[in-house]
């Protein structure tokens, strides 16, 4: 870049400038000593116009100075070879103030030619805009940095090329048609639209272009702005836009958008599917009459205290198709603008599911009848055999004889303990979890298992409530009696909570006899066991349906240590009684 503006830069005067000026300035001399010596004083004098003018205009800072050295050289002259001729040095010293004012004004208006080009250059080059100047021919003769910043070329590379070869193949007809809009001056057209600039890498810019021809000065001026992000941008929403427009309109469930009003905005296909209207439709009802009117109280109460707080609303209701059948419904609502109250509700028809669990309840209920039935019959029966045994072994004397009975009564006692079992696992997960206080469950179990007086029980935990199935009690209540049963001599029974990181340990030891390394992991199988065998397989099965699990990890000869792993949501503290 020059100081020179947005004027073409002439390299090959700006060369030659220095040997024009000495030679004209010689030519000067030569033909001043020539015109004196010939006594001709019309001509000379004129000549000395065309070094100074030359001079100011291309060293305008040292225009007035070289004016005056050469007229200091003329005047010289004029007097060494006119002999001081008084009235020619009064003409010519004339002739020499003429020279250094034209000289001065010349200087000047260069200056200020020059300081009006350098305005425009430096608004040009600070414009955010890439821009480039043509001249009358459409050759390029200026741009700034940000054009060749986009496009890769250096301002010689552009100047060798057509401006029109800076665009991509597609867009420069539309280039072109914009140019001549703008040369003809037609103002009902725009000259400006997107064009795509290719640039020496072979990157692409989205630009948007404006073109303006400037008559007086014959030249157009063309800026570029880089909206290559927007465009970006653009295509991005109008991607995501159409994904999340597919979801919405693809989506499995019945989709509303609507006011807090219940105002509904927009639905999607299975929305409308569900209510049987169309979007028209649809638009001109409301939420509140498509569900019952005894939920209305419940919504409205879950706009002001759940929604607005940034929750999710939760409610089965139904609702009735326009055939007039009953659709039952999944709601779940959310705010998704605090602003302009928008709400999201999301319905699911769940009639089907609603049909298949009143279907499995009634299938439920009519098993566990049959069971409870055929269950109170087999029991009858075992009861009449063991009675019908025990008659027979009075009557029987044969030693023989009697062994067969006996071992038939003790399978007759393997049967019931089985029927037994067989009841408490159809109640086990047949009724939700609820929370269970620890200590009463102890001191329940302690009683209904006859504990002897002499083995104490020991709580080492703070009141705490654990959440389980409703026969959690059989889990402590079936431990204090494998102790009881199988524990030998014990005399302690100690029960601790130790709390990890994101569950609990339910620790319950006894000082007993302990269970074998090798009949550790067996003791929890079904049919394992010395009596039932059904006790722990039934304590494991209880805990598994609230996530918990049990081990056994005491030491044999010291005492049996079960380790109860409960999540750390399902253990709460409790305040003591005393304390509230």
């Amino acid at each position: 870049m020059t100081d020179e503006g947005y004027i073409p830069d002439n390299s090959l005067l700006k060369k030659t400038a220095p040997y024009i000026i000495s030679a004209t300035a010689i030519a000067c001399f030569i033909l001043t000593v020539f015109c004196l010596s010939k006594n001709i004083n019309l001509i000379y004098p004129h000549i000395y116009y065309i070094p100074i003018v030359f001079t100011a205009l291309i060293y305008p800072k040292k225009g007035t100075a070289f004016a005056v050295l050469l007229s200091i050289i003329f005047l010289f002259t004029t007097f060494v070879i006119s002999e001081a001729e008084i009235p020619l040095i009064l003409e010519n010293l004339i002739r020499v103030v003429v020279f250094v004012g034209i000289a001065a004004v010349v200087s000047r208006i260069s200056i200020l030619l020059r300081e009006d080009n350098l305005k425009y250059k430096n608004l040009m080059d600070s414009s955010g805009a890439a821009s480039v100047i043509l001249d009358k021919n459409e050759r390029i003769i200026h741009t700034n940095q940000t054009f060749e910043k986009i496009t890769g070329y250096t301002l010689k590379e552009l100047k060798r090329n057509n401006w029109v070869s800076i665009f991509d193949n597609e867009y420069r007809g539309k280039a072109l048609m914009l140019y001549e809009k703008s040369v003809i001056g037609d103002e009902n057209n725009r000259k400006n639209d997107d064009l795509i600039v290719k640039s020496k890498k072979g990157d692409e810019y989205y630009v948007l272009a404006t073109i303006k021809h400037i008559h007086e000065l014959e030249l157009t001026l063309i800026s570029l702005v880089d909206i290559t992000e927007k465009k970006k941008t653009e295509k991005m929403v109008a991607v995501q836009k159409e994904r999340y427009k597919k979801l919405f309109q693809q989506s499995i469930d019945g989709i509303f958008i609507h006011t807090c009003d219940g105002i509904i905005l927009n639905a999607n296909a299975e929305a409308l599917r569900i209510i049987g209207m169309n979007l028209q439709e649809i638009k001109k009802t409301s939420l509140k009459s498509i569900i019952p009117v005894e939920f209305h109280d419940e919504y409205e109460m879950a706009i002001q205290n759940e929604l607005e707080g940034g929750k999710i609303f939760k409610l089965e209701t139904w609702t009735e198709s326009r055939t007039g059948e009953r659709i039952d419904l999944d709601l779940r609502s959310v705010m998704v603008d605090k602003d302009t109250k928008v709400v999201l509700s999301i319905v699911r028809d769940i009639t089907l599911r609603k049909k298949n669990e009143k279907a499995l309840e009634i299938a439920l209920k009519k098993l566990n009848l049959l069971s409870s039935i055929t269950r109170h019959d087999i029991l009858n029966h075992i009861m009449v055999a063991k009675m019908n045994l025990e008659f027979a072994k009075e009557d029987v004397s044969d030693e023989s004889v009697r062994n067969y009975l006996d071992k038939s009564a003790l399978a007759i006692d393997t049967i019931h303990h089985q029927i037994e079992f067989s009841r408490d696992y159809q109640d086990m997960g047949g009724n939700p979890p609820k929370w269970h206080k620890l200590e009463n469950i102890i001191d329940s179990c302690a009683g209904s298992q006859h504990l002897p007086p002499n083995i104490k029980v020991v709580k080492n935990f703070r009141q705490i409530e654990i959440f389980a199935d409703p026969m959690f009690e059989k889990v402590i209540c079936n431990l204090i009696g494998n102790t009881i049963m199988h524990g030998g001599a014990v005399n302690k029974i100690s029960i601790d909570i130790e709390e990890k990181d994101d569950y609990f340990n339910l620790m319950y030891r006894d000082d007993g006899e302990g269970i074998p390394e090798k009949d550790k992991q067996k003791i929890f199988r079904p049919g394992y066991g010395r009596n039932q065998g059904f006790g722990l397989y039934l304590v494991s099965e209880i805990l598994s349906i609230t996530g918990a699990s049990i081990i056994e990890t005491g030491i044999q000869y010291e005492g049996v240590c079960f380790e109860i792993r409960i999540p750390g949501s399902d253990v709460r503290y409790t305040v003591p009684q005393q304390d509230q």
